[in-house]
Parts: C-alpha cells; structure tokens; sequence
C-alpha cells in the first residue's frame, strides 16, 4: 500500500483527512487520487520546497507582475504568461 499525503482537505475510508496529512492507500485509490490531485506520493527524499506551486500562488504571482489573469486559465497558460513578462 503506497504513502500518501493528502493536497485538499477530503474524506478517505471514513476518515476526515485535511491537506498535508499522512495516509496509506491501495494501488488502485491512490492511482485515482494523484490524478485528480487529491493526494501526492509521500516520498521520504522530496523536498516539500520543491513542489510545483499552486493555482492560487501562480494568480498571485501573475497579478503582482501586472497581468490581467482570466479565471479560465490553467497553471500551463499561467507559467507561459509570466514567462513572457519575465523574459521581456
């Protein structure tokens, strides 16, 4: 059974996980989960800093560099905004 960590505060075989607990799950759930970003491998070697930033922190990155962010935009068109301002 992999380790996880819990990303969003959700419920997982009758218990109430909030974001950045530790909990086991089986090879199929923890599949589903990492794909739809509930949970994420806890691997004892990865640094926690070097996680890729968030949604929210991108917007806040993004509005501090003076782009005007649409709400539709992903994290991919997000990082090529701020590239661009960036490099100019």
């Amino acid at each position: 059974m992999p380790d996880l960590i819990a990303t969003r505060d959700m419920r997982y075989a009758t218990r109430a996980l909030q974001a950045g607990d530790p909990f086991q799950a089986s090879n199929q759930d923890a599949r589903v989960l990492i794909a739809i970003k509930k949970a994420r491998p806890a691997d004892a070697s990865a640094d926690p800093s070097a996680t890729a930033p968030t949604l929210d922190e991108l917007r806040d990155k993004a509005a501090k560099l003076g782009i005007t962010v649409s709400m539709r935009w992903g994290d991919k068109r997000l990082l090529e905004e701020i590239a661009k301002v960036a490099s100019a």
